[in-house]
């Protein structure tokens, strides 16, 4: 004769530790998915030492295959999307040269450039324009 499987019901913890696991989750996957839409918030002009600048590909499920990726002295690693492609990019990391620049970033990528992430994420630039550098500022003072 076969033994019987008897069917055990959840204790109370169990149920209680269940459902904390699960609303955590939900929480976490509800703040991985609204990243875009809070970076798309309260858009601001942020001062960033530029020092270099070089083209990137992306992964194969990319949204864009083709970056920039602008290493800065003070705001961490800012990439640059909008409007490269293939055949741009190069002429886009071209523009960087090391100084004083500007960048917009939104509610998210503003936290990232002060180094406040959980994950390390690099800041993603929705505009950049350069800054006149002191040596600009003290010719066209002058003239």
């Amino acid at each position: 004769m076969m033994a019987r499987r008897r069917n055990k019901t959840p204790t109370r913890t169990q149920t209680v530790v269940t459902l904390l696991i699960m609303f955590g989750g939900l929480l976490f996957m509800t703040w991985a998915f609204t990243d875009p839409w809070r970076d798309a918030q309260n858009l601001t002009w942020v001062e960033c030492e530029v020092m270099s600048a070089k083209t990137q590909r992306g992964g194969r499920n990319s949204s864009v295959p083709w970056y920039v990726a602008v290493e800065t002295r003070d705001c961490g690693t800012v990439v640059y999307r909008v409007g490269t492609s293939q055949d741009n990019v190069e002429g886009v990391a071209a523009q960087f040269e090391p100084g004083p620049y500007e960048f917009k970033f939104g509610a998210v990528s503003q936290r990232r450039a002060q180094g406040g992430t959980l994950l390390g994420h690099a800041a993603d630039a929705k505009d950049f324009r350069r800054l006149p550098t002191e040596e600009n500022r003290a010719v066209s003072d002058v003239q």
